[in-house]
């Protein structure tokens, strides 16, 4: 079993029952950072759809199948729209610190905003930062080698790689970046006073505003400089809906795919036939490890939630104007309904799994995830450069020691001690 600290390999979560008629308690926090919690399981394979009680006592239906999240996340029958009366919050604070982010808009505004960076993201843009990324990626891992293990994989090799990237890309020096980012700790971790969650949103959107003013004054090629330069010159947008995007970017492109390094690089040294597999040959095998350990870790786990504005049927579940959804990614990334078992079940590492793209770890619809190209790019050289360099590397900690972010909005590890 799990204990306050960690974990044990074989365990399994103890609410695999359900008590009847009494919604779990949401979010469903896995104990097992490779398991999915027996509660989520029994909602999956149950006919019909069952409700959950969030922090306010509200009972939004729950999504497990992977067919009824990706109805819900593509049909207009269903909105962001958080400041809506009866929508999901996942903390008192959620309007405070989101309610101008363009992902919580519907439509033809979400549209507009999201078309502003969404450019610069594509397949081919991000594919173009695969030799820089490539650089940063072998520099950092020059320093770790210089430095000698044990080292803390997360702050010396995941977050200095996801931080670098998106300072280059959007244009922020790396100084404002770190800042950034260790406020977004606090913005991200729903157990976190209300208070301290408002004051590092302010302190993100101040950061950015400074920011996008030094642009303003000496405009370079960089996405925040188009943004003010050319977006908002244009009157596409106002100067602050920049600000707000650009404290999306940093969010939304650092932390994720931090989290996603880290507990993949501990999926991997669990599973070495597997890390085998990718490093026999891995231009071949990078891929679709990459999709395959998206899939299997799901790391969001308490987005995305939707609220109802008309009536509409899913997995054979009236839902009603007003009504609050919640989804389960991990549930519907273990589908069985969805996915080919291939050589090992969907509970397992199985890195030559065919046909997991339709994963929706990223999401899926309108409001799918504008830097999946980019994550793409960088956990497929990070893992594979990881590797390359470092065969040797081992766990430098043992397994009860191992923490993770279970009160955060995304899921992962706060440390990974490792050597070679």
């Amino acid at each position: 079993m799990a204990n306050s600290t960690g974990w044990r390999a074989g365990s399994k979560p103890e609410d695999a029952v359900i008590a009847e008629d009494v919604p779990a308690s949401y979010p469903i926090i896995r104990e097992s950072p490779f398991e999915l919690p027996g509660v989520l399981e029994e909602y999956r394979e149950q006919d019909g759809l069952a409700r959950v009680q969030t922090w306010n006592g509200r009972e939004p239906w729950i999504l497990c199948k992977h067919a009824d999240v990706r109805k819900a996340l593509s049909d207009p029958s269903f909105s962001t729209n958080i400041t809506a009366q009866g929508y999901p919050h996942n903390a008192a604070t959620q309007v405070e610190t989101e309610g101008a982010l363009f992902i919580r808009m519907d439509g033809a505004e979400h549209v507009r905003r999201r078309k502003t960076i969404v450019s610069a993201l594509t397949p081919r843009q991000s594919e173009r930062h695969r030799p820089r990324i490539t650089a940063i990626v072998d520099e950092i891992l020059d320093a770790m080698i210089e430095r000698g293990g044990p080292v803390d994989l997360i702050e010396n090799f995941a977050l200095r790689i996801t931080t670098t990237v998106i300072c280059e890309i959007l244009g922020v020096d790396h100084a404002t970046v770190l800042r950034v980012v260790d406020a977004m700790e606090n913005i991200f971790d729903l157990s976190a006073a209300p208070e301290d969650r408002i004051a590092a949103n302010h302190f993100v959107l101040d950061a950015i505003r400074e920011a996008a003013r030094r642009k303003e004054e000496s405009p370079d090629d960089s996405l925040l400089s188009r943004l003010v330069n050319v977006t908002v010159a244009s009157g596409d947008l106002e100067f602050e809906e920049i600000v707000t995007i650009g404290r999306f970017v940093v969010g939304a492109g650092h932390e994720t795919t931090a989290n996603m390094l880290g507990l993949g690089t501990l999926a991997l040294l669990r599973n070495p036939d597997q890390l085998e597999i990718l490093m026999s040959d891995p231009e071949t095998f990078a891929p679709s490890t990459v999709e395959e350990l998206l899939r299997y870790l799901s790391i969001v786990q308490v987005e995305p939630s939707r609220i109802a504005v008309q009536d509409v049927e899913v997995g054979g579940q009236m839902i009603r104007a007003g009504d609050g959804v919640v989804m389960s990614l991990m549930a519907a990334n273990r589908d069985p309904r969805a996915f080919d078992h291939g050589q090992r079940s969907l509970d397992e590492l199985d890195v030559t799994r065919p046909k997991t793209a339709h994963h929706v770890a990223f999401g899926y619809g309108p409001h799918q995830c504008v830097g999946q190209n980019l994550a793409r790019v960088e956990m497929q050289v990070a893992w594979c450069r990881l590797f390359q360099r470092l065969p040797g590397l081992r766990l430098a900690m043992t397994e009860e020691e191992l923490e993770f972010k279970k009160t955060g909005l995304n899921y992962g590890l706060t440390k990974l001690m490792v050597d070679w």
